[in-house]
């Protein structure tokens, strides 16, 4: 292929599309390569930011490479794309899908929290079926949540589903988010809930105070303009839990990011995979600069040409660092980039940090790989973003969306 282009992004997690969407933005012609939708099917529906200026002040972690408007940027991009994400200066929580409440940062207006301290009645709406969902224990939690708040289970069965429930066959909360963004089950959900208040109107009982609880993707806002939903007026307020393995807001989000790319001119290579980097050093003792991506699709090897090139494969989760215990070797998998590795691999304490989740690539101020022996750089037109970055861990410090959008929006500004 002799086709140039301004940037070929390796990866299809979330700062692999931060990045080539951006880029996109910005007039680039850009190329985003992939084997998959990376590790967005862990995605909960909430970006985390974390303690920003805290971790700001931690060596080396990724956000001592951005200043505070950067990563300001990087939020209001996801803002943009997708309204009906908010931010907020006080602290904002949703339901995690055990009934307890965690924090987040960015997150969908239907999975925020109301004040804890007010009062009100929660239906959790429990589809049945549904996979690794225990309704006691999560609305036992929720009372524990929310003490002023009376909570109620209700129980629903949804007709298109009704021979898998017959034959004992789980549902993932995959296939109810497809049910709901169905003309059918957006039906059914509209008159499930229309029932719970007439229930509650028979018993005298008032319906401002009702919030319905699901534990599943309902109101469809990863829409674009080839998967818009169904959508039903429901007569009652709705609040999502945020999402758990398989994630349909890790699904539905990977597809309207991969539509948004696409409607912007981006191209797409999906169900490939990126192998090695050829380049070289423009003069003695400079950094390499890379000038074709070699990747394999459909049983042929492919030289992609770019003048940039942005490294978003994830990190040990990801794919894009390999581990061998039988060579006893770990390694980044396509541009055979040097890693930061901890001395010790884990530490006693099984929810304590842990190093290995520091393993990946130093770079400089602009996201360019560096030799950790030298502080060289080693190619000069590449930039890592996301979970390849070294020296941060995204559970513990909670800061793994706000790492990987601001690195990939970063890196689209210096194409």
């Amino acid at each position: 292929m002799n086709e140039m282009w301004d940037a070929i992004v390796v990866g299809g997690g979330l700062a692999g599309w931060t990045a080539g969407i951006r880029a996109a933005q910005r007039g680039k012609k850009v190329l985003l390569v992939t084997e998959g939708v990376g590790t967005l099917f862990y995605f909960s529906g909430i970006f985390d930011y974390g303690d920003v200026e805290g971790l700001r002040h931690l060596p080396k972690h990724p956000y001592t490479l951005f200043d505070s408007q950067a990563i300001l940027q990087g939020q209001h991009f996801v803002q943009k794309i997708c309204p009906e994400y908010v931010v907020s200066d006080l602290p904002q929580t949703a339901f995690t899908v055990l009934g307890t409440v965690r924090q987040g940062d960015l997150m969908p207006r239907s999975m925020v929290l109301p004040d804890r301290q007010g009062q009100g009645t929660f239906v959790l709406l429990v589809p049945e079926g549904l996979k690794d969902f225990f309704p006691e224990i999560v609305a036992a939690n929720m009372t524990r949540e929310f003490p002023g708040w009376q909570v109620s289970v209700k129980k629903m069965q949804v007709e298109a589903l009704a021979e898998w429930t017959r034959l004992g066959k789980n549902v993932s909360s995959i296939d109810y988010a497809a049910i709901w963004r169905s003309e059918a089950g957006q039906r059914a959900l509209a008159q499930e809930i229309e029932e719970i208040k007439r229930q509650y109107q028979e018993a005298g009982k008032s319906t401002s105070q009702i919030v319905v609880v699901l534990p599943s993707l309902v109101r469809g806002y990863f829409d674009s303009s080839r998967t818009k939903p169904f959508r039903n007026e429901i007569s009652l307020p709705v609040m999502e839990m945020s999402s758990f393995v398989p994630s349909p807001h890790g699904r539905y989000l990977a597809e309207y990011l991969k539509h948004t790319f696409t409607d912007l001119g981006g191209e797409l290579m999906i169900g490939a995979r990126a192998v090695s980097i050829n380049g070289e050093a423009t003069a003695e003792g400079q950094a390499k600069a890379g000038q074709e991506l070699i990747v394999h699709s459909m049983g042929k090897s492919l030289r992609l040409k770019g003048k940039k090139f942005i490294l978003a494969t994830g990190g040990l989760l990801g794919g894009g660092i390999k581990v061998s215990m039988a060579r006893k070797s770990i390694s980044e998998g396509v541009f055979d980039l040097p890693l930061y590795v901890p001395n010790e691999w884990s530490g006693p304490k099984f929810f304590a940090p842990q190093p290995f989740t520091q393993v990946g690539v130093e770079t400089d101020e602009f996201m360019r790989p560096l030799d950790p022996t030298s502080g060289q750089v080693v190619w000069g037109n590449v930039h890592v973003v996301g979970r390849m970055l070294a020296h941060w861990d995204p559970w513990t410090q909670r800061c793994g969306g706000g790492v990987s959008v601001t690195s990939g929006y970063v890196a689209a500004e210096l194409i």
